[in-house]
This record gives structure tokens, C-alpha cells and sequence, in this order.
């Protein structure tokens, strides 16, 4: 007997919107999504996220710093584990150690270009900073500071910029150098609270005549001082644009790079500077990360002084990815935003340390191991976690109860689909479950219920099949589970039946 729907019907889209996490439940829009793990808001579907896979292996520790080498042909992926530092471009067990004798593996990089080649800069803050050509590591002889002091390095216009512990001076080397007298700079008169300068950036804004490039240097109190032109030494040739009080930064990995605008990982979440220079530190509603805000500051709060918050721009998966600890012993999530639509959602099983990109692939470093990331349909061979649940939906209005009688996820899938259906009303969370069937299901208590075994797949195909429900609520949201190591999943919309009931 074929399953006939009662009612009257609606469809909304899944939640593209992304993950909300600032909004009382009442109050999110119903593209929302009140959980979304390790599934990533498109445009118009949500998609579980592809897998990773073994790259390099038998390193010592954990990667607290992947590095990449860039230049003309060649590429290199370079991994700091425990005392030493490892080539790891080639998948497989890593060779001996390239560089050896580190007192840390946190090391801050640039890239630096210069008529004699190419070369990967590297500072940790305790041993002498490192660089590669392209063949040869070496260390470069360095005067007017003592390079083991050197914590953390940027390029603006030509130059390398570096911060030096516990000093509100910087230091910088002459133009297209990689060597030589570093000179010193002290801001000290201009910052009011002390500290030290924690991080370097470069920022892009257009002032009114055109776009202009500056530098931005912020301490750990958060207080900024940014400047223009590109000679410190010069008068004429370097000015102070302005100081601004911005909230504290988290981690030397603070600063990133997000087309023409520069973004603070701080104590108010993810802050760009082209609106937080604006308004200031009080208004954390600027913050890109506003809208999962109630996850970051929860993080902050815990968290903001654990080593791993770092971001980077992923174009290929068309997202920024922020590494955020979830505990003080090598746990970390993933939050990551749709560069097209501001929409998030959280990565979970990936324990990464660091992250880089080597010819656009995203690699991250665990305990002993590099993965690549964002390939194949599986965690290392275990299965991907998907977990998701919409906003709670007023089917109809507020103004009546509804019993709903069925609902329809319209999915698509390349191989047999186990998902798992859930149906919650009235802000309740785990009440029951429904398994994917082509006949009426019954219900079970949610983590209970078994992963359906019915065949949904063969070729990519969308599927559309009818649940029945009994549930009677002002509001109802669709939960999706799945547990995969051989598919991609797709959700594009979810059909909802229900019988409207007499108001108050």
C-alpha cells in the first residue's frame, strides 16, 4: 500500500544559511541551522565534506607548523615536528630530518622573493631564524638584534618585518635583504599599555584616491598602530595613519589575509579591520564570525592561550577554514565559511595543528602525521561524521498548533545512502528518529536507532521518499545523521505535511 500524505504541504531549502549559534532558537531564520557538523552550506544545497587521506607519516610529535616553499617551478611542503624539521612534499614515511636541534616546532613563515631566488623565512622566537632556497636550508647571518628574539615575520613593501619578544619594537631589514644589520624601530610612545607586539600585517584599503597599502603592527593588549610608506628609517618616507584600540589578538597566527582586507583572530571572534577600525572594539556584531559567536567566545573563553588558532583561505573548496582547540590536549575543530555567502559550519575528526597549502591542496598536522585534507570519502578509513539539524520552523504561522503527519528530505547521493531522519517540535532535541523507508517507519529514541540499509544510490541520483510522522508542535526541525566512508551526500530541501490546528 502506497504511503498518501495528509494535509496541506510546504518545501523548505536546507539550511544554507550555515550554522547559528548568536540567535535564540526562536529567533533564526529557517535557512538556518542550529547544528551542521561536518557539513558545508553551497549556495544551493548542503553537502557533507569530503574526507582525508594519509600523506606523510613517522614523524616524531605533533606538526605544530606545515610550511610551504613556493617559487617559479618548485614547491615544497615542509613540516616542524618536535626538535627537528622534516621534508614532507613526497606522500609516505618522512626521511631524515633537514633541520635538527629546534628548540620549538612553532614557527611563523613568509615567502620572500629577491633578485638571488626565492626564499621560505622561518622564526620561531627561541632559535635563530631559518632559511630555504629551493635546494639548501641555512641560517642567515643577522646583526643589530639576536635572531634567536625573533618571534614572527611579514613582508610589506619589500622588506621583512619582524616582532622580537616581550618588545614593542620591531625590526626590519633593508630592502630585498635576507640578511643583514637588522635595524629597530621603537613604538613604545605610542602604545599606551605596554606588552609586546604579538603580530605583523598588511593591510589594503582604498582611502578616497585610490587603493593604498599599509602596516599593521598590534600588541597583545590589542592596541594597533598602523603606518604607511616604506622606509622606517625615513621621515619622509614613513608615517603613522593612526593607533586604534581593537580586542586582544589570540596566538601569533592572528593575522589573515582575506582579499584586499586583513582579519584578527581575537577575543571577540574573527574581526575585519576594514569595519572593526570603524566602530572599534565594542561592537563584536562586525565580526565575520558573528553569527556563530555563542561557539567562538565559548572557545575564547577556554581556550585563547592553547596553541593551533590559526586561519586559512582555501580556494579551492571555495571556503576560509579557522582551527579553533576544543581542549588543552590536541583537540580541534574546524569552523568554515562559504567565501561566497558568509554562511559557517564546523569540521569535526580532524585533530589538526597547523595547516598549509602546496599547489592549491590543503594539508593539516596531526600527532606523527600530515593528511591531506578535503580528499576522498573517508576519514583516514574511518567514517565521516555528519550531523545536522535545522532551525525550528513555524510550518504555517505562528499563530496555530500543526500535527504533522510526514516529511520528505530530498537528497542526492552517489552510493547506497545510510542516513538517519530525525523530527523534533517545541525547541525539543533527540525526541525521535525515522529511518529512510519507501513505507511508514516508527519511531525510536535518537542515537538508538540503527543506520538504515535500504538501497539509495548506484549513480548520483536525488532521492525522494515519504516518512510518516506523529508529531504535534507550534514549530518542528529536520535533523539529518550519517556515518560514511564510501559516498558524498547532498541535502537540497526537505518536503513537510502537516494539519493545521485551531489558534488560541
Amino acid at each position: 500500500m502506497v504511503f498518501q500524505p495528509t494535509g496541506e504541504s510546504t518545501t523548505v531549502p536546507a539550511p544554507i544559511g550555515g550554522l547559528n549559534t548568536r540567535d535564540a532558537p526562536d529567533m533564526m531564520e529557517q535557512s538556518d541551522a542550529i547544528r551542521l557538523d561536518n557539513f558545508f552550506p553551497g549556495s544551493t544545497d548542503v553537502s557533507l565534506r569530503n574526507g582525508y587521506t594519509s600523506h606523510a607519516t613517522g614523524l616524531p610529535s605533533t606538526i605544530q607548523s606545515l610550511m610551504a616553499y613556493s617559487s617559479g617551478a618548485t614547491n615544497k611542503l615542509f613540516a616542524a615536528s618536535g626538535s627537528a624539521i622534516y621534508d614532507v612534499t613526497s606522500s609516505g614515511a618522512v626521511g631524515g630530518a633537514v633541520v635538527t636541534s629546534l628548540s620549538n616546532a612553532q614557527f611563523q613563515h613568509v615567502n620572500f622573493t629577491i633578485s638571488g631566488g626565492g626564499f621560505l623565512f622561518i622564526v620561531n622566537g627561541a632559535d635563530a631564524p631559518r632559511h630555504y632556497n629551493g635546494s639548501t636550508w641555512a641560517t642567515p647571518s643577522l646583526s643589530g638584534v639576536t635572531g634567536s628574539t625573533i618571534n614572527n615575520v611579514t613582508v610589506f613593501k619589500e622588506r621583512l618585518f619582524f616582532c622580537i619578544n616581550n618588545s614593542l619594537s620591531f625590526g626590519y631589514l633593508p630592502i630585498n635583504n635576507v640578511a643583514g644589520t637588522v635595524s629597530t624601530f621603537n613604538l613604545g610612545s605610542i602604545f599606551n599599555m605596554g606588552g609586546f607586539i604579538q603580530a605583523i600585517g598588511q593591510w589594503t584599503r582604498d582611502g578616497g584616491s585610490g587603493p593604498d597599502d599599509y602596516i599593521v603592527f598590534i600588541t597583545n593588549h590589542g592596541e594597533a598602530a598602523i603606518y604607511s610608506g616604506s622606509d622606517p628609517s625615513d621621515a619622509a618616507k614613513w608615517s603613522l595613519v593612526g593607533t586604534f584600540k581593537l580586542p586582544r589578538p589570540i596566538g601569533k597566527r592572528c593575522f589573515i589575509n582575506v582579499n584586499s582586507d586583513l582579519v584578527l583572530i581575537s577575543e571577540q571572534g574573527f574581526m575585519p579591520l576594514s569595519q572593526t577600525l570603524v566602530t572599534g572594539e565594542n561592537s563584536p556584531a562586525k565580526a565575520i564570525s558573528d553569527k556563530i559567536s555563542g561557539s567562538i567566545l565559548q572557545s575564547v573563553n577556554s581556550f585563547s592561550g592553547t596553541f593551533g588558532w590559526q586561519a586559512i583561505i582555501y580556494p579551492k573548496g571555495q571556503y576560509g577554514l579557522f582551527n579553533v582547540p576544543t581542549s588543552t590536549v590536541g583537540d580541534f575543530d574546524q569552523y568554515v565559511v562559504n567565501v561566497s555567502t558568509g554562511a559557517w559550519g564546523r569540521f569535526t575528526g580532524q585533530n589538526a595543528y597547523s595547516w598549509e597549502l602546496l599547489n592549491g591542496e590543503l594539508y593539516f598536522g596531526e600527532n606523527t602525521k600530515v593528511f591531506k585534507a578535503d580528499d576522498g570519502d573517508s576519514d583516514n578509513n574511518s567514517a565521516i561524521q555528519g550531523d545536522a539539524k535545522t532551525a525550528f520552523i513555524y510550518y504555517g504561522g505562528r499563530g496555530s498548533p500543526k500535527r504533522f503527519t510526514a516529511i520528505r528530505p530530498v537528497m542526492g547521493s552517489n552510493a547506497d545512502l545510510p542516513v538517519s531522519i530525525g523530527f523534533d517540535v517545541d525547541f525539543n532535541d533527540g525526541t525521535s528518529v525515522y529511518t529512510p523507508s519507501s513505507a511508514t517507519t516508527t519511531g525510536s529514541e535518537w542515537d538508538t536507532a540503527s543506520w538504515d540499509t535500504a538501497t539509495w544510490g548506484g549513480t548520483v541520483q536525488t532521492q525522494k521518499v515519504w516518512r510518516s510522522v506523529a508529531d504535534i508542535g507550534w514549530n518542528a526541525a529536520i535533523r539529518i545523521r550519517t556515518s560514511t566512508t564510501a559516498q558524498s551526500i547532498k541535502w537540497h530541501a526537505t518536503d513537510v505535511y502537516f494539519e493545521r490546528g485551531r489558534g488560541l
